[in-house]
């Protein structure tokens, strides 16, 4: 990794895949996160910086929010194989996404394959890649922003947060009361 984080205010994100499959809470959750972000940078200037996971829904929508908030991000992907399997062969829309994919990691300001010698999807059926990417995000922040802890992935990022002490924030955009 290039990009010195000693200096920086880390913000990760892990969260749901299925969130790309709804429209409307996809696009709540992304304003959600802009605000934050902006909030975050009024707070942390040029010192703050944001983790994606590149997986579709969650951490795209984290990701397109740095960009909007004008918040650099770093692409984590777990391997080499990852965008092309989860964005393309296996996207949940169901369609290849590969150039969605390639434009906003084009956005990035730095991209690090977690495990670049893990090849292949099989390490990532297994948990593999993706949960040593998970640990590798939550270890160089200072917040990890965690969307619906309750999947496989993200409830394995959680879990490591709160055994290792790494703070956490819920992102919830359902108002009480309704």
């Amino acid at each position: 990794m290039k990009t010195e984080l000693k200096d920086r205010f880390v913000i990760a994100g892990t969260g749901s895949r299925e969130l790309i499959l709804d429209i409307e809470k996809r696009r709540k959750v992304r304003d959600y996160l802009v605000d934050l972000l902006t909030q975050a940078k009024a707070k942390h200037g040029d010192k703050l910086i944001v983790i994606s996971g590149m997986a579709e829904g969650y951490d795209e929508a984290l990701a397109r929010a740095a960009v909007q908030a004008g918040v650099p991000f770093i692409a984590a992907i777990p391997n080499p194989s990852y965008l092309n399997y989860y964005w393309g062969k296996n996207s949940l829309l169901k369609i290849n996404r590969s150039a969605a994919v390639n434009e906003l990691v084009s956005q990035a300001l730095e991209v690090v394959n977690v495990c670049p010698t893990h090849v292949g999807v099989k390490h990532s059926f297994a948990g593999g890649a993706n949960f040593d990417r998970n640990d590798w995000m939550a270890d160089r922040a200072n917040i990890v922003w965690v969307y619906n802890p309750t999947t496989k992935g993200t409830k394995q990022c959680y879990e490591y947060c709160q055994k290792n002490n790494i703070k956490t924030f819920i992102i919830n955009t359902e108002k009480e009361g309704k």
